[in-house]
């Protein structure tokens, strides 16, 4: 499917536009595509491999964690928000949490190495991005408060052992290169 439009991706992440400029915006777009999907399609499974970062243009998400046999709904997301971030990040290439789509969503969509050679080639692309990428998780560590708080919803999930039997291998931990720690 083809790149989301600029006009896309302004209305769901402002900031983020503000902050890479219409050329930068345009060579993030250039390295990705789109995805619509149904309510109830899993995008994410926890301890999964994941070998994207995801930008939810459109919809809304479920997020849950599975322990113990058990998935634990930890929250939702929406419209300007990323998904499949820790996992680009500490270059561990495994989901952090399942998430599946609770209405039709719109993705754009940024494969791991997209996402590196975009940071490797230009430094403002990368600034931009980590800023909003650790903005974002702040956000979601101080929100967690309240998700502790919160009752927990129980669900069945699938054996670990299968989500860890087609585990990836390591990637790069972008946070330790960014901040010279490599």
């Amino acid at each position: 499917m083809a790149a989301p439009t600029i006009a896309e991706f302004t209305a769901s992440f402002p900031q983020l536009a503000r902050d890479l400029g219409e050329q930068n915006v345009q060579a993030v777009l250039r390295h990705s595509s789109k995805l619509e999907l149904p309510p109830g399609r899993r995008i994410i499974r926890d301890r999964g491999p994941v070998d994207s970062i995801y930008f939810l243009l459109d919809g809304k998400v479920s997020v849950l964690v599975e322990e113990g046999g058990q998935s634990i709904n930890v929250g939702s997301a929406s419209a300007g928000e990323m998904l499949g971030e820790v996992s680009v990040l500490s270059g561990e290439l495994l989901a952090s949490s399942t998430v599946t789509s609770s209405t039709p969503v719109r993705l754009m969509r940024l494969k791991h190495q997209a996402f590196e050679d975009v940071i490797n080639s230009n430094g403002e692309i990368a600034a931009a991005l980590l800023k909003h990428l650790v903005e974002m998780l702040a956000s979601r560590l101080r929100s967690s408060q309240s998700v502790a708080a919160a009752p927990v919803r129980i669900e069945a999930a699938v054996p670990e052992e299968a989500a860890a039997a087609a585990a990836p291998k390591q990637g790069r931990n972008w946070l330790n290169a960014f901040f010279g720690k490599e």
